[in-house]
């Protein structure tokens, strides 16, 4: 695998009106952002609405921010939640967040928070609530095994604040998660998978004789491949997979809660979307491209992440000595997975062999 890491870059942006003068002396101001980023922002600093905001603290959605946006707003883990928590220990309409004076734009945002007959309970700052009670700015809310932050903010900073953080997490090219959030993942999909005995797989993909594509093509056309590649894998994953891009055109995907099979379907529907796949560059020509991959599921044998991840790349090797643009499954013992479909396959690997 490469030892890829990615480039800081600095991003510029314009919040607010352009203030239109020829003397270049509009009002410019530069705020630093999660992981060191830059961004100038220009414009007049006109105030705007206070808004109430939540925002996860800690699990697998951390950062998420859940703008209020309504009088009543229902937190759980129901489909028809305003405030959508992926826990299993968190009810379908666990709590109820009111905005008390919703309708008065000029003054700051009142609030309180109910349980709301829940299973496990709603915590404010570590507290159980027992009543309807007000939110203060900086209060903790934890429902089941999520952390929640109450707190109140300008609209203009939200915006800021979402444009920071996905600057921070995601890869600027792709628009997937960064090889350290991937790696913060899968350390943390691996902990749990390990504690709770719970099915993980692991995936490595790479675009097969894509140096070829720029020495034909050109990078910025090379650029384009990845951009399209990156979309194709979005459309083909669930919600809760979590897909990076892990090296120039290698990316990485961790499936928790799934078995080889299961993987392998979602690494066949990629696979066969890239296959049939026709980009189109600016200048009028077309390109195909193939992508190989390889998939290792969490056992007893793996003594930590980079284990589990090592047997994908040794799976995703043996896919590319086997013709390329195929998935290949790394198996420990017979009895395990089912033999897939398409151009997959699978290959076992003792532990003299994957050690």
């Amino acid at each position: 695998m490469a030892d890829w890491q990615p480039e800081r870059e600095q991003y510029s942006t314009e919040m607010g009106d352009r203030i239109a003068t020829n003397s270049g002396d509009a009002p410019k101001r530069s705020l630093v952002g999660p992981d060191g980023v830059v961004v100038s922002v220009t414009g007049p600093e006109t105030p705007s609405r206070r808004r109430p905001v939540l925002i996860t603290l800690d699990g697998r959605r951390v950062s998420e921010r859940f703008v209020i946006d309504q009088e009543r707003s229902i937190l759980g883990r129901d489909l028809d939640a305003d405030i959508k928590v992926a826990d299993g220990e968190v009810s379908r309409q666990h709590a109820v967040l009111t905005w008390l004076n919703h309708d008065d734009p000029a003054t700051e945002p009142i609030c309180h928070l109910v349980d709301n007959g829940s299973t496990n309970g709603t915590f404010l700052n570590k507290k159980k609530l027992e009543a309807q009670t007000p939110l203060r700015d900086g209060d903790i809310i934890r429902v089941g095994r999520t952390s929640l932050g109450y707190f109140i903010k300008d609209e203009r900073v939200l915006k800021l604040d979402q444009m920071l953080m996905t600057m921070a997490l995601h890869d600027a090219l792709t628009g997937l998660y960064k090889r350290e959030y991937f790696f913060s993942e899968l350390h943390r999909e691996f902990d749990r998978s390990r504690r709770h005995s719970r099915l993980l797989t692991v995936a490595i993909l790479d675009l097969d004789h894509f140096k070829a594509v720029n020495d034909t093509y050109g990078h910025l056309n090379g650029d384009l491949v990845l951009r399209e590649f990156a979309d194709l894998v979005r459309l083909s994953l669930r919600e809760g997979d979590i897909c990076g891009r892990y090296g120039g055109e290698e990316f990485a995907i961790i499936f928790p809660e799934t078995d080889l099979a299961g993987a392998s379907g979602a690494l066949e529907r990629i696979r066969r979307n890239v296959e049939r796949h026709v980009i189109h560059t600016q200048d009028g020509r077309t390109i195909r491209v193939t992508v190989s991959g390889g998939a290792a599921g969490l056992d007893a044998a793996h003594r930590d992440k980079m284990d589990l991840l090592n047997d994908a790349d040794r799976a995703l090797y043996a896919a590319k000595g086997a013709g390329r643009n195929r998935v290949e499954l790394i198996l420990r013992g017979a009895d395990e997975g089912t033999q897939p479909g398409g151009a997959s396959r699978r290959f076992e690997l003792d532990d003299a062999e994957g050690r």
